[in-house]
């Protein structure tokens, strides 16, 4: 069994490679933590998956803090949570205080990095699917068949967006919905029908997704906001109803351990409050609104990166707490391109600022930093603790079972996107390789067989895998 030592430096390393969301990093912490250290069951890994899934937060620090919760109790959770979110708002913060010709340079070599990371990381991803796959085809042609249908559906829901950017295509896509509506979809249906697929449960739940999916769909076509709003209360009830007709039908009690979830909750709340009290004292309304906006911030941001920074826009932005051209200019350019959660390092860059702008003072923007950056590891985790306790109370009903039986197909299906999402990346980095958008697409399918060949045939290790990575994009861009 690993160490506490050797968790924290896994993932201080997941974090440092953390390209692609939060979402892409479902394999990569399992490859590591479940797969090569042993240090926990998949039956317990995906129970945290699903929670974190339907959590506002950071998700990757949300399955870090779990992890470190139940192998290493309350000083691993916060210690995990720390080590995940802290390489990337560490980077965002540092380069937000040197001068603006330093930081160009080192974001060009951050960009050349990410290609070759990214190309490891879509590797990554097949290796999960292809892991998902032969789960269900071990188990029965029948499960085979029916997760490959499911990831299907579910990719074909996600990727319209970055489908349509990698081929050049204008226009809006159907759907294109994000990862956090997909699974909400995707569990009405499973607590509606609870596996009974008469005609009713499917005609009802396939409706009312039709209907949700597309209102929340980039193309909006079910724009009414009334129309959204019934169907998603009808769904609401009907989950609702689908769980309370499993606790009736199984006839025992399902108590939330209520002592373990008030002290999780606790101990992120004291964190939250010592590392704030500072900037209290001293800045006392400035640093009051900014963790009230924080707070609301971090509660929103479902629906991925690109839907937080739309949040964090209008709470931090249009309230006047920094400039425009400091949140698009700086801000969103780096926590676009550099590792780890969006949510952590927006936090901490918008508290940088808006402490360099309250006195001009290096060390009041640090000392902001520091209170956004807890804030979005203490309500992502302090939210997380409150549904999985409440989760774990009745994940042995038969709903909450079937959830757990299909999220790894569900997943799969996100992933396709993801990888599609990685390689737009790769190709927008392009100018930074100083490569044509073609030659860059090239390169990172060539990386990527290069990765599957090496991994799969001859079992070279993932670290020797990056670094090959790193040091064939280095070494043409060197020779360019």
């Amino acid at each position: 069994m690993a160490s506490l030592k050797q968790f924290l430096l896994s993932m201080v390393k997941v974090g440092c490679i953390g390209f692609g969301g939060g979402s892409a990093l479902i394999p990569v912490i399992e490859d590591e933590i479940i797969t090569r250290q042993q240090l926990d069951t998949k039956e317990n890994y995906d129970q945290d998956v699903v929670v974190a899934s339907i959590t506002p937060g950071a998700l990757p620090v949300e399955l870090a803090a779990s992890l470190g919760k139940r192998n290493f109790g309350s000083r691993g959770m916060l210690l995990a949570a720390l080590s995940m979110a802290l390489p990337g708002a560490f980077v965002v913060v540092l380069l937000l205080s040197v001068f603006s010709t330093m930081q160009a340079e080192f974001l060009t070599q951050i960009e050349i990095a990410s290609i070759g990371v990214s190309s490891f990381i879509m590797y990554l991803l097949t290796c999960y699917i292809a892991g998902v796959m032969k789960q269900c085809r071990d188990e029965n042609t029948r499960r085979l068949t029916r997760a490959i249908i499911i990831m299907v559906l579910v990719m074909l829901l996600a990727f319209g967006k970055n489908l349509y950017k990698l081929l050049d295509v204008k226009g809006m896509p159907v759907f294109a919905v994000s990862t956090f509506h997909i699974l909400l979809a995707a569990f009405f249906f499973i607590l509606y029908t609870r596996g009974q697929l008469n005609r009713k449960h499917i005609f009802v739940s396939v409706l009312l997704c039709g209907i949700y999916l597309l209102g929340y769909g980039k193309a909006h076509l079910v724009s009414n906001i009334f129309v959204i709003r019934i169907t998603e209360a009808l769904m609401l009830g009907l989950a609702v109803y689908g769980v309370s007709w499993n606790i009736k039908k199984s006839k025992k009690r399902y108590p939330v351990d209520k002592k373990a979830m008030t002290n999780d909750v606790v101990v992120w709340l004291v964190i939250f409050v010592l590392c704030s009290l500072p900037a209290i004292i001293i800045y006392f309304p400035e640093a009051i609104a900014f963790i009230r906006n924080g707070i609301v911030s971090a509660i929103m941001s479902f629906g991925g990166g690109d839907a937080y920074l739309t949040v964090a826009e209008g709470l931090f932005v249009e309230s006047g707490m920094i400039t425009e051209s400091q949140y698009f200019g700086q801000i969103v350019t780096l926590v676009n391109i550099l590792p780890g959660s969006i949510l952590c390092k927006t936090l901490a860059g918008v508290g940088y600022y808006l402490g360099f702008n309250t006195t001009g003072s290096m060390g009041t923007g640090i000392l902001f930093a520091v209170v956004g950056f807890v804030c979005s590891i203490a309500v992502s985790c302090g939210f997380f603790a409150i549904i999985y306790h409440t989760y774990d109370s009745l994940n042995s009903l038969h709903v909450f079972r079937l959830i757990s039986r299909w999220i790894r197909p569900i997943i799969a299906g996100l992933l396709i996107n993801i990888m599609l999402s990685l390689c737009n990346q790769n190709i927008a980095a392009s100018s930074a390789m100083g490569c044509s958008h073609k030659a860059v697409f090239v390169l990172t399918l060539l990386l990527y067989g290069l990765n599957y060949i090496l991994g799969i045939r001859y079992k070279v290790s993932n670290l020797w895998l990056l670094v090959i990575n790193l040091l064939v994009v280095f070494g043409l861009h060197f020779i360019c």
